[in-house]
């Protein structure tokens, strides 16, 4: 079997990590509206590619996470919306309620296509603490720092920063559409961890204080403690190839000392 891989541009003969059977993991939804036919294609891919696996004889423990969480601060909500936070104003009900009616009609939406229930849909909020120990990792080890209560990945900690998306390093710039963070030693960098503001309702403890994480750290922590270090399929939109792929990479190869993707 052959398939299109992002990181070279070309199919490759896949061999997967252990005999008979393949780890594949796709980002899933944040649960704040109804999924778009775009969301959903990405899953049909996803879907077809596991069918795919099984059909030639594979065990396939699939995986797709729920972003239950919302990750800009509130005070940004007039430029980009909080999803999470921002939905459940809007409707008046609490954060938890939306997360939950959202992610029921999107495992609805699913069905409908007949697309194949995940093996697991891990929710973001249930590994928050997973996500605290992998950030301590990269702080431990000089692949980030904190400045006023935030966490940031430095970019120039990981030389192949850039490799997924194909993007020079002098090409990059700051990937959030707000206004630059003054707090950045470098515009490249990404947050890990933020503190939260005052009134924040979705927040948790942390070494650096009360706060929330960044969103592509969601995926690496849960990739980890669900499939472990190293899979065989990593799947999404073509959206999140940059920034929150190459952001993934560089977090969980930076801890982990090696490729983690196949």
């Amino acid at each position: 079997m052959r398939i299109y891989d992002t990181l070279t541009r070309k199919k490759e003969e896949f061999a997967p990590l252990r005999s008979g059977h393949v780890r594949l993991y796709s980002c899933g939804p944040t649960v704040y509206r109804y999924a778009h036919i775009g969301n959903l294609r990405s899953y049909l891919m996803a879907d077809w590619l596991r069918r795919l696996l099984e059909a030639d004889g594979y065990t396939v423990h699939h995986v797709k996470n729920i972003t239950d969480v919302g990750h800009m601060r509130e005070g940004q909500l007039a430029q980009e919306e909080d999803r999470i936070i921002a939905a459940a104003r809007a409707e008046g009900k609490p954060a938890a309620e939306i997360a939950s009616f959202y992610t029921d009609a999107f495992l609805e939406d699913e069905a409908k296509l007949n697309i194949l229930p995940a093996g697991d849909f891990p929710k973001a909020t249930q590994y928050v603490p997973a996500m605290v120990e992998m950030v301590k990792s990269l702080v431990g080890s000089g692949c980030a720092y904190e400045a006023g209560g935030n966490v940031y990945f430095s970019v120039s900690s990981f030389p192949e920063y850039g490799k997924l998306s194909h993007q020079q390093s002098e090409d990059l710039q700051e990937g959030d559409r707000a206004e630059p963070d003054p707090l950045k030693r470098d515009p490249r960098d990404f947050a890990l961890w933020k503190a939260a503001e005052p009134g924040r309702v979705l927040k948790w403890e942390s070494p650096w204080g009360d706060g929330f994480p960044g969103w592509h750290i969601e995926c690496s922590a849960i990739v980890s403690s669900v499939l472990g270090d190293e899979i065989d399929f990593h799947t999404g939109g073509v959206d999140n190839i940059f920034p929150h792929h190459e952001d993934e990479i560089a977090q969980s190869e930076s801890v982990l000392g090696r490729q983690h993707v196949r």
